[in-house]
């Protein structure tokens, strides 16, 4: 299941490759333009910067206290389960360890980036059997280090994994599986097709969540904030949309499989 992901991210790749010439005459996408806070609000971006992280940091604070999954799952252990061996990683451990790789990559002038590394990744193999992406023409030191950090992800992945207990099959949601049935067949072309159109769309929109929310937030770049808030907006629609009319599955799913906030 997780290649068939994988192969829709690399399709996507060579999608966005055969239409990117095109897609400036189409009106698609026009040349990236910067435009940060600071000059906006007329405030020097050290003070400004360390003021909106602060308040980032607050109100992560306030939703993982807030969390219902991490009251009950304190009231049936009796106390909280801090090891990293035996439970995924909190956000403060992996915010920090996130918040070293942007710092790194900042450091070099370059934005960190999960589909671009795929993109960079992608124009090597094709290098090697001799076809150059059109979106992706140099292969230097920058789309190396690119194409590195999407190789990382798959060790790093399989190691979080081990490390936690969580390397194992994720069922479906009971509520999609409720509104949607289906067997691996409809799962595995959700999968292959939600790789594509974000590997496409990351493309056209010059970024994805990791490099829009993680490492273009703190640069404090008026297009992130505006990408960001569209993907949420798109997404709390997308969900309306897919449920519409199936509102009454709600209650009658959380009755039956006696599901809660932190466990729906």
């Amino acid at each position: 299941m997780a290649g068939l992901g994988i192969a829709g991210l690399f399709l996507g790749v060579f999608a966005y490759d055969m239409v990117s010439p095109e897609l400036a005459s189409w009106g698609v996408r026009s040349f990236p333009q910067s435009m940060t806070l600071p000059p906006i609000v007329q405030i020097a971006y050290g003070p400004l910067a360390v003021t909106v992280g602060v308040a980032v940091l607050l109100m992560v604070m306030f939703a993982d206290k807030i969390d219902p999954g991490k009251r009950i799952e304190t009231a049936d252990s009796g106390r909280q389960n801090f090891s990293l061996i035996r439970r995924e990683w909190g956000w403060a451990l992996t915010g920090f360890l996130a918040g070293l790789t942007i710092l790194a990559a900042t450091a070099q002038g370059q934005y960190l980036g999960i589909i671009g590394g795929f993109a960079a990744l992608t124009a090597h193999i094709s290098g090697v059997f001799g076809h150059t992406l059109q979106s992706v023409p140099m292969l230097d030191d920058n789309t190396a280090w690119r194409a590195a950090l999407a190789v990382g992800l798959f060790p790093g992945a399989l190691l979080s994994a081990a490390l936690s207990g969580s390397f194992k099959n994720v069922p479906v949601a009971a509520l999609w599986d409720e509104a949607f049935p289906g067997g691996m067949a409809s799962r595995a072309l959700a999968v292959f097709t939600g790789g594509f159109l974000i590997s496409v769309g990351a493309l056209l929109g010059g970024g994805c969540t990791t490099g829009a929310f993680m490492a273009g937030f703190p640069t404090l770049s008026v297009g992130n904030f505006v990408m960001g808030m569209t993907f949420f907006a798109v997404g709390m629609m997308t969900t309306f949309i897919l449920y519409w009319g199936r509102w009454g599955l709600l209650e009658k799913v959380r009755t039956e499989k006696r599901l809660d906030l932190a466990t729906d």
